[in-house]
């Protein structure tokens, strides 16, 4: 067994033991690891900073047959509104969660390591409940769970206004395809979705966004990442309780 050097971020953490924490990392070279962090509780631990959730750190690690061990780790970026403002910690949990739950463990997502650290700029900025689900549908781009909403899923005719969206099916339905089970789809809630997915986080632009499309798009991803785990995910229940 080795040891390896990497980015990471803290997804989750969980005490362990008298003094110890398991955590689960989403590292720029080797995707979802699970780790050990011992004694990094201990007030005088060089790890304690580092372990704390959603930390951006540069970490070394030893390779375990089924559990990783953290050797050390420098903290490169604290995040004080997703680990102080109650709001944004909920909404960026939701976000951790997610990950948590898609990423394959062992698997280099580095394309999407980039994207996270721009979503967890995003949470000191902006709206933390319009920066989650763009994050969420930008994210799922990568995992090849994505709905579609730019063609036909069943004859890849381009959609330009108003559709039928099937859950089932992944995406929008134009007229002729439609399928029992299909709902309406207003061509201002696909394009509001289409501007969420396609926003850039380095070069951000006015996004115009309405209390309605919001919760629109928002029941709709909810109800697509239900069916996707056969259950909600945990966090939306403390998001839940701050409103």
């Amino acid at each position: 067994m080795g040891s390896y050097q990497t980015a990471a971020v803290v997804l989750g953490s969980r005490n362990w033991g008298e003094a110890d924490k398991m955590v689960t990392l989403f590292t720029a070279d080797r995707g979802l690891v699970e780790a050990a962090a011992f004694g990094c509780r201990r007030p005088r631990s060089s790890l304690a900073a580092g372990m704390q959730m959603f930390s951006s750190i540069e970490v070394q690690l030893s390779e375990g047959r089924r559990l990783d061990t953290v050797r050390q780790c420098t903290l490169k970026r604290h995040y004080k509104k997703l680990t102080e403002d109650l709001e944004v910690m909920a909404y960026g949990s939701f976000v951790a969660e997610f990950l948590r739950e898609f990423l394959p463990p062992g698997q280099a997502e580095p394309h999407m390591f980039a994207r996270l650290l721009y979503i967890l700029d995003s949470f000191e900025m902006r709206n933390p409940r319009v920066t989650a689900l763009m994050a969420v549908i930008q994210l799922l781009e990568f995992t090849g769970m994505q709905l579609h909403f730019e063609h036909c899923v069943h004859c890849g005719a381009a959609v330009s206004d108003d559709a039928l969206f099937s859950m089932t099916a992944g995406g929008v339905l134009c007229e002729d395809c439609r399928e029992p089970g299909a709902q309406p789809l207003a061509d201002e809630l696909r394009r509001f979705i289409l501007a969420l997915r396609d926003y850039n986080w380095e070069n951000p632009q006015e996004l115009k966004v309405t209390g309605s499309l919001l919760m629109q798009a928002e029941q709709l991803f909810l109800t697509y990442l239900q069916n996707l785990l056969g259950r909600p995910l945990k966090s939306l229940a403390f998001i839940q309780q701050l409103s």
